[in-house]
């Protein structure tokens, strides 16, 4: 009897129990894994057939994984008969896929030629995306409607993140108003897209509306980093060209801003003191009001700030006409003006050949003729009283050499200082 009914101790059916579970934990644990690999498959065959993207593979996708919103949304652009039923669709999978909505608004606008529910599903949009397409998006639509308020609400928003090129927001402000201050305004504190903007209304020759903008460039960036933002290529393209175009003042603006905030070393020109830089005591910016170096063969030239002087030597193979320096002198219309510098010539033949120019920026008063000083070697110091003509408020100021008839071209060195110019009474 006790053989019989050894199966009926605690002992074996613990064990008996035991071993029973672990069977079904183990088929259990096949069974999951036999489902993943299912699935896996399942979701691999789906995202195989979504990147052929035909009409066939894109609706294989969607009906393998019916759930997914980016298989929805890509099924309405190959079926545009059920496209809103299959946009509406991926927004409810979905409600935080912005390009379907905006597929909607599109769909609604255009299509149905229904604004009212289209700005709803572009603004839902922008709520549940805070990222570019949305707001640049809205900037769109209120273009299109002509809503001035609400669109430069969204083209400043567009602004204040696009990772685009900004001139096409520029553009539309433009074509929307021609308010300078409204559009002005309307750029974000934001010193990438001031740079652009500004850069923008140089293209467009829309020069007066940029010294604001260039003011507040520098303001929000520090000084140490000026060259990064733009000093010494866009800003100095937009002077350079101010001044090529006769805009003396709004170039004056630019200049007075950058040395404001000490993005510049030079000081501000006035039409009484409008010389820069004469005592050659500061390195040269190359632009604006500064002396720029003509780059001519055969003509070398060192600055030399410790001494406070600039020394310009010939080899004797230059040109038989060049410019060797320039610098543009914001002065008053018909006002006299003396110039003086000190120059010195070391084995040079007198006369050097070299002598002042000035004249009148070309497009303010280009009849009125350039004005020449002698031979700055005439004298060790040189003395020039000169009249700008009227109607000129600009002038470039050269230092330009001519071969003086029946002598050799220069070989030597010219040593200048202490240039001045002082606006009489």
């Amino acid at each position: 009897m006790k053989r019989k009914l050894w199966f009926f101790l605690p002992g074996n059916f613990q064990n008996a129990a035991s071993s029973w579970l672990n069977a079904i934990l183990r088929c259990l644990v096949v069974g999951a894994a036999l489902a993943g690999c299912y699935y896996s498959a399942l979701l691999a065959t789906a995202a195989f057939q979504f990147d052929r993207n035909t009409a066939a593979s894109t609706a294989m996708a969607a009906r393998l994984v019916p759930y997914n919103s980016r298989y929805i949304a890509r099924l309405a652009d190959w079926e545009p008969q059920q496209r809103a039923v299959l946009l509406q669709r991926a927004t409810e999978l979905n409600p935080f896929d912005s390009a379907s909505w905006i597929q909607l608004g599109f769909l609604t606008e255009l299509d149905r030629h229904d604004p009212q529910a289209a700005e709803r599903y572009y603004l839902k949009a922008a709520t549940v995306d805070h990222m570019f397409q949305p707001k640049w998006t809205l900037t769109n639509f209120y273009f299109r409607r002509q809503n001035e308020d609400q669109f430069f609400r969204w083209a400043r928003a567009t602004l204040a993140i696009t990772p685009y090129a900004p001139d096409p927001v520029f553009t539309q402000m433009w074509l929307m108003t021609q308010d300078a201050k409204r559009i002005e305004a309307a750029i974000p504190e934001r010193p990438r897209t001031l740079l652009q903007y500004a850069g923008f209304l140089a293209s467009s020759k829309r020069f007066l509306s940029i010294p604001p903008i260039v003011q507040r460039l520098v303001d929000a960036v520090p000084a140490w980093d000026a060259h990064a933002w733009g000093r010494d290529d866009m800003l100095a393209e937009i002077e350079d060209r101010l001044l090529a175009e006769g805009y003396r003042d709004a170039a004056l603006g630019v200049w007075a801003s950058m040395s404001h905030a000490r993005w510049i070393a030079g000081t501000i020109p006035t039409p009484h003191h409008p010389l820069t830089n004469g005592e050659f005591s500061l390195p040269f910016y190359g632009h604006g009001f500064d002396w720029v170096v003509a780059t001519a063969a055969g003509v070398s030239i060192d600055l030399l700030p410790d001494k406070r002087s600039l020394r310009v030597t010939f080899s004797g193979d230059q040109a038989e006409h060049c410019d060797v320096l320039r610098q543009y002198l914001p002065v008053e219309p018909g006002r006299e003006y003396e110039m003086q510098w000190l120059a010195t010539g070391l084995q040079i033949n007198t006369p050097s050949g070299l002598s002042w120019r000035v004249q009148p920026v070309p497009g303010l008063n280009t009849s009125a003729p350039s004005l020449f000083s002698g031979d700055i070697l005439g004298g060790r110091t040189g003395v020039w009283r000169f009249r700008v003509p009227a109607a000129t408020n600009l002038c470039a100021l050269t230092l330009e050499y001519t071969r003086p008839l029946g002598a050799v071209r220069a070989r030597g060195v010219v040593r200048l200082e202490s240039i001045s110019l002082t606006g009489k009474s």
